[in-house]
């Protein structure tokens, strides 16, 4: 369930990158700031989720970047 939560933020991550490369593509750049909307919020719920699932499956002592 937590890995299908993680893809399912991941998609959407990738959903909102899409979009602004599209309107950058477009010469669409105010778009493109609109499609920024959240994506950091996303990026950020994701990797938290991703350390937790990591520190569960490989342990405490596990280093990773912040």
């Amino acid at each position: 369930m937590i890995r299908t939560d993680c893809r399912r933020q991941a998609n959407t991550a990738q959903t909102k990158l899409d979009n602004v490369i599209q309107c950058l593509g477009d010469e669409n750049h105010l778009g493109a700031l609109g499609s920024f909307a959240n994506l950091d919020e996303d990026v950020v719920s994701l990797k938290v989720f991703l350390v937790r699932i990591a520190h569960l499956t490989v342990g405490d002592g596990m280093e990773l970047d912040s």
